[in-house]
């Protein structure tokens, strides 16, 4: 037999055999290494998710990417800015909530939402932060952060807060501010001073 032949399809074979003795993995080890990743099972991008209650719309999340993850922690992370808008129950808007980023639990009806987050309701009050966490269930909004609102009449800051979804009732601490009074209201209360 030629030798040039023999070495010619005997290399050949001793290196594809090597190349799968070499590969053979451990089914363990490729569960060990996948099992501790918490990675998204979906990934939508410029998604819009509606939610119900009995079959009347209650909340829209709009937002750049949404990835779902069902892992030991459940959960949506938003990225690249978010719209949330809450309705009342004839489905009129009653106000919004714009974030960079956030973490909503499903299952729980919970959203913290941060980044350059405002919450804006009807009478255009406007809430600012920089996280803020919305329970959807007992219609709690709330920070321990600091915050400015402005309304019309006034713009206040304070470090914490807790208010509704709808950014009417609120409740803040550490509060200073400057509100703002029409000249008529300031001589009225003049004129009533001197009598």
């Amino acid at each position: 037999m030629n030798s040039s032949f023999t070495l010619k399809y005997l290399i050949p074979v001793a290196l594809a055999a090597g190349i799968f003795v070499s590969c053979s993995n451990d089914i363990d080890e490729i569960k060990a290494l996948t099992e501790d990743q918490d990675l998204a099972v979906q990934t939508v991008e410029n998604g819009t998710y509606f939610y119900t209650s009995e079959g009347v719309l209650s909340n829209k999340l709009e937002a750049a990417v949404l990835e779902r993850f069902e892992t030991t922690d459940p959960r949506i992370e938003v990225s690249g800015g978010f719209t949330l808008t809450i309705y009342d129950s004839l489905e009129q808007v009653e106000a919004t909530m714009v974030a960079q980023t956030g973490t909503f639990w499903d299952t729980e009806g919970r959203l913290i939402a941060r980044e350059n987050v405002i919450l804006t309701n009807v009478d255009g009050d406007k809430l600012a932060t920089e996280e803020l966490i919305w329970v959807q269930d007992s219609d709690l909004v709330y920070t321990d952060k600091h915050v400015v609102i402005t309304t019309e009449e006034s713009v206040i800051r304070g470090k914490g807060l807790i208010t509704d979804s709808r950014f009417k009732k609120r409740e803040m601490k550490e509060v200073s501010g400057t509100m703002y009074i029409e000249d008529e209201e300031l001589e009225l209360e003049e004129e009533g001073e001197t009598e």
